[in-house]
């Protein structure tokens, strides 16, 4: 959902919740709530999003019939209680700030960005948002089931505004992006989930917001497409966009957001930077979790030494595999292409192609590419493993072992398998392959410096780390776990 145009909105609290009874409703109409929206981006405002001592209430009733009773009998009785999904909030977010709102289910995340957007107004307080607002709340939100994607897209250009000229360049910009295909002119009806998300995503995107709103919507889809809207998400905050992000992910709000608020029954429990309020969250959730005796939900897997499973013959890909890569990562693949990466697998203990290993498991990558020209310099393949927001958490270059992509003869299939014991703490990931040519950095005499790009996929294959069964092992949580030794002792 965008907001465009001038709002000032004042008047009697709770607007379409009719809901309280006349005392209740004038004492809170007393308190004023003030909405304040600007289509225009003030630059004289550092401000993108201003709000003071907001509150939402809502009210329960044991029978539908209280309702009326509550409306009708002047009593001064209440027939209802009160429910606060926000309570005295306020907080403020300069223009081009990333904000995460981070807490369970229940604590008032998606209330507190529906009153941002306008969707709901607030009860007490005061809410002033500078510019346009695009909004990616709940599935299917502001779209009519019954009209094609082509139509809900055109319809959706016209509801929030935009020109003539607008709609004519937005409207291929967002169909390509959604990638629905001849689904375009079917009807929403008969869209997934994951469809619905797609042209939910390139809706809110191709307006060019001021301010963009997003409610866990990149937990919906299939990896590629999370990748993808990541890159656009992304872009749109080095043009400058203030944005705004609701997850239960302490990993995205680290990677995508610089302060984070987190909720806890409506209220904030803690505000400070992404990586503090990221941190502490996670903590309390282990706690928890701990304090609950949950059970694993995997197998433990011996590990191994060795690694019997990668020293045998490998097969060829075959084009049917290959061209399901290709399409995957295609939207995000860079390069000159001289040397070309065909697949990735991950590779269990067992030998087995995987997209769930354990922790501390003996693991592969495996990479497949050819050569398709000749380079004058040297070229080297490297892996990197990411979290789910695309945030590089390891890097692997084999440059000093002597392993170069480039000396591969043209035309014929390798692989480079980059074995490792799996550091990683139990969480969603996924690989990211490139190849270059690299120059070592006079700096510092070490550190590699790209100097080309040949080849970078982003987004070929994700795999997930269980929580292990040995109970020793539950202090796994962050991102990467070390082996450590622990000492106490006396100061004398």
């Amino acid at each position: 959902m965008e907001q465009r145009g001038h709002l000032l909105w004042r008047g009697r609290p709770g607007a379409g919740d009719r809901r309280a009874s006349v005392p209740q409703a004038q004492s809170r109409f007393r308190r004023r709530p003030l909405i304040a929206r600007k289509h225009a981006m003030n630059a004289s405002n550092p401000l993108a999003l201003d709000i003071q001592s907001l509150t939402k209430v809502y009210h329960s009733y044991a029978r539908p019939f209280d309702r009326l009773k509550e409306l009708i009998v002047a009593d001064g009785k209440a027939y209802s209680r009160e429910v606060r999904a926000l309570d005295d909030i306020s907080l403020q977010l300069p223009v081009g700030g990333r904000l995460g709102i981070i807490g369970e289910n229940g604590s008032g995340k998606s209330t507190l960005l529906k009153v941002i957007a306008g969707v709901l107004s607030p009860t007490e307080g005061s809410v002033k948002v500078n510019g346009r607002v695009s909004a990616l709340l709940e599935l299917g939100a502001g779209f009519n089931p019954n009209l094609s994607g082509r139509e809900n897209i055109l319809q959706f250009c016209m509801l929030h505004g935009l020109a003539a000229a607008e709609t004519e360049r937005a409207v291929p910009e967002i169909i390509a992006f959604s990638e629905l295909g001849d689904a375009i002119d079917h009807p929403l009806k008969v869209y997934s989930s994951g469809m619905s998300m797609r042209l939910g995503f390139a809706c809110a995107v191709y307006v060019k917001p001021d301010i963009l709103i997003v409610d866990e919507a990149l937990s919906v889809g299939d990896a590629y497409f999370q990748n993808k809207c990541l890159h656009k998400i992304k872009a749109l905050l080095d043009g400058g966009t203030t944005f705004l992000y609701v997850t239960h992910a302490a990993d995205a709000i680290r990677s995508l957001c610089e302060t984070a608020i987190w909720l806890e029954n409506g209220r904030v429990r803690m505000k400070g930077s992404a990586s503090d309020v990221g941190a502490a969250y996670q903590s309390a959730i282990f706690s928890r979790m701990v304090r609950a005796g949950l059970e694993p939900h995997s197998e433990a897997v011996e590990a191994s030494t060795s690694y019997p499973h990668v020293s045998g013959p490998v097969s060829k890909r075959d084009a049917a595999r290959i061209k399901a890569f290709e399409d995957r990562v295609a939207p995000l693949r860079t390069g000159s292409g001289e040397i070309r990466i065909d697949d990735i697998e991950v590779i269990n203990s067992r030998g087995e192609e995987t997209d769930t290993l354990d922790f501390g498991e003996e693991t592969t990558i495996r990479v497949f590419f050819h050569a398709r020209k000749e380079l004058a310099t040297r070229a080297v393949l490297n892996v990197g493993i990411t979290d789910r927001t695309g945030r590089q958490l390891v890097h692997m270059n084999p440059m000093f072992q002597d392993a170069f992509a480039s000396d591969a003869p043209l035309d014929q299939p390798h692989v480079i398998d980059f074995r490792f014991r799996n550091p990683l703490c139990p969480g969603e990931y996924g690989v990211a392959a490139g190849i270059a040519v690299l120059t070592i950095d006079p700096r510092t005499n070490a550190q590699t410096l790209i100097a080309e790009v040949i080849d970078y996929c982003a987004g070929g294959s994700r795999f997930s780390i269980l929580y292990p069964e040995d109970k020793e092992q539950r202090d796994l949580w962050g991102v990467v776990h070390i082996d450590y030794d622990a000492k106490m002792r006396a100061i004398d």
